[in-house]
C-alpha cells in the first residue's frame, strides 16, 4: 500500500513513516522544509516532496495528515477529490493496537524520555518490542522500530486532540496528568476526564502503572494500578513510613560521580506487606524526574516479566533521547544546552537540573513560548517556572498551528513576568536572540535553549559564533 504522509518531517510524522515502511509499504511525503529525519527517509526508499501540491498525492492509496494541516490544504483536497481516505495518526494507532499489544506512555511531561526508557530497557531485558518515540534516541539508532509483531509495540501516546484514546493498550504508563493544550481542552477537568478515559482503555485495571508523586496522576482514582516515586523516609523505615506504600520506590537519591544520579531501588510485595530493596540504580541523566521515569521503566520491565537485573544496567548506561537535556557544546567557556521543555512545568524541572548540575554558573534561559493558546492560558505561572535563572530572554512565540502577532505575544508575557522582578527581556527572533546573547554571555556561563519549536537552532548558532571567535 502507498501511503502519503503531509507533514512528513516532523518527528513524529517521520517516526510513523519509519514503521510503514518497516511493514513493507511505499511511502512519500511532503513538507515546508527538508531535515535530518527527511534525509533518513530518503535513504530509506521514501520520496519526499519540498513544498505542497495536489499533484504530489498521485499514486497514494491513502493520505495521513498531521493535526497542524487545515481541511483546506491542497493535498488533502486534492485526496478527498480522487476518493482516497483522508486518515490521521490516530488511525494508524488504531490499526496497529489491534494487531499487536502496546505499552502505552502517557503523561503531560516525561513521555518522550519514559517511553525511550521502556524500550530499552525492554530490549535489554530479553522483551525485543517495537517502538514508536517522538524523539531520535541513540541507543535505538532512531525513533521507530516495527520489529516482531509478536513482541509489544513501545508508543509515546501523546494526548493532543485526544489522539491516544484510539489506542487500547495492554500497559500504560501516566507520568504526571497537568492541564495543557487549551486549544483542545477547554478546562483541566475536560483534560483529567480525557486521561481518565484513556487509563479505562486498559483492560487490567492492574496493568496501568502510575506516578504515585503526582497529584493530577492519583487524582484519577485508579486504585488497581501500580504506583511508583520517591520516599526518602523508606531507607530508615521500611516498614511503616507509609500506609499505602508504592509499588516501585526510589530512596536515597543522591548525584553520582558523573553528574547523574543514583538511588536505592525498593519494591513492594502486596501480598506479604513487605519492603524489599533491590539494590542500586545509576543513571547517567540527572534529575528527580528521571528517578521517577526509570522507575516507571523498570516497573513495566517486571511487568512483564523481563530481566530486571539487565534492565537495570541499560538503563545505567542511557544517555537521554535527543533535545531531551542535551549536551550541544561548550565554546569560550560557556556551555550550551537544550531541551524540549515549553510546558511552565517542564521549564521549571529543566532549570532545576541545570541549576543543580552546574551550581557555579552564571544560568541564562531562552525561552520560545510554544502557541499563542498556551502562552495566554499559563501566563501566570512563567515566574515562577523560569525563577532559577539568572537570566530569562524570552523569544517570539513558535505559533506552530495557530495564528497571532508573535512578537506582541510575547511582549506581553515578559512584561508580566518583569512586574515581579525577574530579569527577563524580550529577543524577537531567532536571529535577534542570536545577536543579543553573543553581546550577553561570558566565560562560565551555562545557557538553555528551551522550546517544542526551531529553539533548538539558536544554541547551534551561538556555538558557531563563539567557536569562529575562538579561532580568530
Amino acid at each position: 500500500m502507498h501511503y502519503h504522509l503531509v507533514g512528513i518531517a516532523g518527528t513524529g510524522f517521520s517516526a510513523l513513516a519509519n514503521l510503514l515502511l518497516d511493514q513493507g509499504h511505499t511511502v512519500s511525503g511532503s513538507d515546508r522544509v527538508a531535515n535530518r529525519q527527511t534525509a533518513a527517509l530518503i535513504e530509506r526508499g521514501a520520496t519526499i516532496y519540498l513544498g505542497h501540491s495536489p499533484a504530489y498525492v498521485r499514486g497514494a492509496d491513502a493520505l495521513v495528515a498531521t493535526a497542524a494541516v487545515t481541511a483546506d490544504h491542497c493535498e488533502l483536497e486534492a485526496a478527498r477529490a480522487a476518493g482516497m481516505p483522508v486518515l490521521s495518526r490516530a488511525d494508524l494507532w488504531r490499526e496497529w493496537s489491534a494487531q499487536r499489544r502496546v505499552i502505552a506512555i502517557a503523561g503531560t511531561h516525561g513521555k518522550t524520555t519514559t517511553s525511550a526508557m521502556v524500550a530499552v530497557a525492554l530490549r535489554a531485558a530479553g522483551v525485543p518490542a517495537g517502538y514508536l518515540i517522538g524523539a531520535e534516541v541513540p541507543e535505538l539508532g532512531g525513533n521507530a522500530l516495527w520489529g516482531d509483531p509478536a513482541t509489544p509495540l513501545v508508543i509515546e501516546a501523546d494526548e493532543y486532540a485526544q489522539v491516544f484514546l484510539a489506542l487500547s493498550p495492554d500497559v500504560a504508563v501516566i507520568t504526571n496528568v497537568e492541564w495543557d493544550h487549551p486549544d483542545c481542552y477547554p478546562d483541566a477537568s475536560v483534560y483529567h476526564e480525557t486521561f481518565a478515559q484513556f487509563a479505562a482503555a486498559v483492560a487490567k485495571p492492574q496493568r496501568v502503572i502510575l506516578c504515585g508523586d503526582d497529584q493530577g496522576a492519583m487524582s484519577l482514582g485508579l486504585h488497581e494500578a501500580a504506583l511508583y516515586g520517591i520516599e526518602e523516609r523508606l531507607a530508615t523505615d521500611p516498614v511503616s513510613c507509609r500506609l499505602a506504600p508504592f509499588d516501585w520506590t526510589a530512596s536515597g537519591v543522591q548525584t553520582n560521580k558523573g553528574g547523574g544520579v543514583t538511588f536505592d531501588l525498593w519494591r513492594y510485595d502486596r501480598r506479604r506487606m513487605a519492603q524489599r530493596r533491590l539494590g542500586t540504580q545509576n543513571l547517567r541523566l540527572s534529575g528527580l524526574h528521571n528517578v521517577r521515569n526509570a522507575l516507571a521503566a523498570l516497573a513495566v520491565v517486571a511487568m512483564l516479566e523481563g530481566d530486571l537485573a539487565a534492565a537495570s544496567a541499560a538503563l545505567a548506561n542511557f544517555g537521554g533521547a535527543l533535545r531531551r537535556f542535551e549536551q550541544k557544546g561548550e565554546a569560550c567557556g560557556v556551555l550550551v544546552i537544550d531541551d524540549y521543555a515549553h510546558h511552565p512545568t517542564a521549564v521549571q524541572a529543566t532549570l532545576s537540573t541545570a541549576r543543580a548540575a552546574y551550581p557555579g554558573r552564571r544560568l541564562i534561559a531562552y525561552l520560545q513560548p510554544h502557541t499563542f493558546s498556551r502562552t495566554t492560558a499559563l501566563s501566570n505561572v512563567w515566574t515562577t517556572a523560569c525563577a532559577a535563572a539568572d537570566i530569562v530572554l524570552v523569544g517570539d512565540v513558535y505559533a506552530a498551528r495557530e495564528e497571532g502577532d508573535a512578537t506582541a505575544a510575547s511582549q506581553e508575557l515578559v512584561a508580566r513576568m518583569a512586574a515581579t522582578g525577574l530579569d527577563v527581556h524580550p529577543v524577537g527572533s531567532l536571529e535577534q536572540a542570536l545577536d543579543h546573547l553573543g553581546t550577553l554571555v561570558q566565560a562560565g556561563d551555562l545557557v538553555v535553549t528551551m522550546g517544542a519549536g526551531d529553539s533548538s537552532l539558536l544554541g547551534v548558532r551561538l556555538l558557531e559564533r563563539l567557536r569562529y571567535q575562538e579561532v580568530d
